[in-house]
């Protein structure tokens, strides 16, 4: 039987699909491009991965990030409360911005991610869902929230005392399992999943 090819997308060098043992890398033998990879229970680890950051995502939804104490004023902030505030003070396009890139599609890939494992024996709804994933993954800007979160507090330290929470703490979680479940994993490992079944 003739070997599936697959175009490699850094060079566009046309290479031979082989089978590969549980943990190992399939490279472009032209340009050392990472074609596919084989990692051992990935539905299973895609399934807890997910899971877990639903879990620390509504954490730190309702849990404060940071305290702030700067000359007398004493607060917490939240995800939630932070677009609240963004909304109260005028900012609107930011507030539903931030809504939708920080807490909705996220939200929403999560709970895709899951109902594709769950139904992936069933190749007209996980496909679905799959499309979804697709799609939605490049909506989401939780490194962007991260980075100016880390700034925001440098910059505070000069005129205040900060204290970090288990809101943060629970961001640096779900944080780290977007950037497993949609960087590491990456999307193409969703599809061939999708077409091994």
């Amino acid at each position: 039987m003739e070997k599936e090819l697959i175009i490699c997308p850094k060079c566009h060098q046309i290479n031979k699909k082989k089978d590969i043992n549980i943990d190992e890398i399939a490279i472009c033998f032209n340009c050392g491009y990472e074609l596919y990879r084989n990692i051992k229970s990935l539905k299973e680890k895609i399934l807890v991965i997910s899971l877990s950051s639903i879990v620390f995502f509504i954490i730190s939804f309702f849990y404060p990030i940071i305290n702030l104490e700067i000359v007398g004023y004493y607060g917490t902030l939240n995800l939630v409360e932070t677009i609240f505030y963004l909304f109260k003070e005028g900012y609107v396009f930011l507030s539903v911005f931030s809504f939708f890139t920080l807490i909705f599609f996220p939200f929403l890939i999560l709970i895709n991610t899951i109902l594709f494992i769950i139904f992936l024996k069933t190749k007209k709804i996980s496909k679905f869902f799959l499309i979804n994933i697709t799609l939605l993954k490049d909506f989401i800007y939780l490194d962007i929230f991260f980075i100016a979160i880390l700034v925001s507090m440098i910059k505070i330290l000069d005129y205040g005392y900060l204290s970090i929470n288990i809101g943060f703490y629970s961001f640096i979680v779900v944080f780290v399992s977007f950037f497993i479940l949609f960087k590491f994993y990456n999307i193409k490992l969703y599809w061939e999943l999708y077409d091994n079944i």
